[in-house]
């Protein structure tokens, strides 16, 4: 019995190893739970602007979620704030200063 145990034991970890592998380039460069956020995460009304409600919202219960799921909470006191995100300083975030913003965080993680 003894030396069949080992070899099943051997096949379950490779498929467990295999299963918890990054499943996209994308996941792998950024790496694994490292996701970020779509504007509609944001735009709670759906309105195409993100207010500062909607984002103060918004990443609260993305924070929750993620201290929930265990996740470790690092540079949340560098986290930028709704007024580095909303550059043209109208009171609301539209998709292109929210894709620009992520561009730039994107470049900036990869300098790293």
């Amino acid at each position: 019995m003894k030396k069949v145990a080992f070899p099943l034991l051997a096949a379950a970890t490779t498929v467990g190893i295999v299963l918890s592998a990054p499943t996209s380039a994308q996941d792998t460069q950024r790496g694994t739970g490292m996701n970020m956020p779509a504007f509609a995460d944001y735009d709670l009304n759906g309105d195409g602007t993100i207010t500062e409600d909607e984002f103060i919202k918004a990443r609260s219960e993305r924070i929750a979620k993620r201290v929930q799921e265990g996740r470790q909470m690092k540079n949340l006191a560098t986290a930028p704030s709704f007024n580095d995100i909303d550059v043209d300083d109208n009171g609301g975030i539209d998709p292109d200063e929210f894709a620009a913003h992520q561009a730039e965080h994107r470049k900036n993680r990869k300098q790293r």
